[in-house]
This record gives structure tokens, C-alpha cells and sequence, in this order.
């Protein structure tokens, strides 16, 4: 029983929607409005122009020097280069070394002499080489398990294992 009151509450309230839908249709589709006159007077605006040349609103300051050296131009202030100053200028710094042309591959030990040789790719090339040995320049210092260090034009750098 409870539903069917439930029900028949349910079809009133779709009925009144559906009426208040239909209405609202049917009222707009009759034509019965009167047009409306607007209260307020729309008045054009200008339209913006692009090609208008904006006024310059701001100034230079023109206490520079001659950029162009057209306008002789004395300088009031007397710098003199001192030797020391111009030595110091002349003095470049050594280029620092690319250490990536050294690659450390690995290492073979030898269980009867217990000499390690390592094995390094210099410039794309495989080199064996025991501590103290050398090749292409690079001398190999010390050999670890895990890394080596080598000498190249008076410098040392470990590598590790890539």
C-alpha cells in the first residue's frame, strides 16, 4: 500500500512538470509579446584605430659620448696603463685537459707473479699497460681494483671503472 501512494505522488509531480514545460513552449511560440522599445539610447564609440601615432611621453637623456666618433670627444679622465697591469692582461690561463679520450676497461691479474695490468681505451684504441708503462703520453701511476691513475702532460687524475 505504501508504494502505490508513493507512486501516485510521483505521476502528479511528472504531470506538473511536464505541464509547467508544455506551457512555458506553447507561450513562447503564440507571439503575443510586444516588442519592447529600449529605455536607454546605445551611442557608438569610436572605433580604435591602429595607425594612430601615440604621443611620446617619454624623454632622453642625452649626456653620452659620441658613439660614431663624429664629435671629437676629449676624455677628462687620465688612465695610464702601468706594465704590471698590462702583463697581467697578457698572461692567459692553460686550457684545461679533456680527460674523456681515457676510458679504464679493467684489469687481468696474474695469480702466479700477482702483477695487475690494466686495460685502457686511448682515443678508441685498447692499450694493456703495467704500472709504470706508458702510451700515447699517458703513463699509467697506480693501478687499484676499481679505478687507476694515470699521467698526462704533468697532470694525474684517477679514472674509474665506465
Amino acid at each position: 500500500m505504501k508504494n502505490k501512494k508513493l507512486t501516485y505522488v510521483l505521476i502528479v509531480a511528472v504531470a506538473a512538470v511536464w505541464g509547467l514545460i508544455l506551457y512555458r513552449v506553447f507561450d513562447a511560440a503564440s507571439g503575443d509579446d510586444e516588442m519592447v522599445a529600449p529605455t536607454q539610447q546605445v551611442t557608438k564609440k569610436e572605433a580604435y584605430n591602429d595607425y594612430q601615432i601615440k604621443p611620446d611621453t617619454s624623454h632622453l637623456l642625452l649626456n653620452y659620448r659620441d658613439p660614431f666618433g663624429l664629435v671629437k670627444f676629449r676624455d677628462t679622465v687620465n688612465a695610464k696603463i702601468t706594465p704590471s697591469k698590462l702583463s697581467r692582461a697578457i698572461t692567459l690561463p692553460k686550457p684545461e685537459i679533456n680527460w674523456g679520450f681515457v676510458k679504464y676497461a679493467g684489469f687481468i691479474a696474474n695469480p702466479g707473479s700477482k702483477k695487475m695490468i690494466a686495460i685502457l681505451t686511448i682515443n678508441g684504441k685498447s692499450v694493456m699497460l703495467a704500472e709504470g708503462e706508458s702510451a700515447d703520453e699517458v703513463k699509467l701511476l697506480k693501478n687499484l681494483r676499481d679505478s687507476v691513475k694515470i699521467l698526462y702532460r704533468n697532470k694525474s687524475k684517477f679514472i674509474t671503472r665506465s
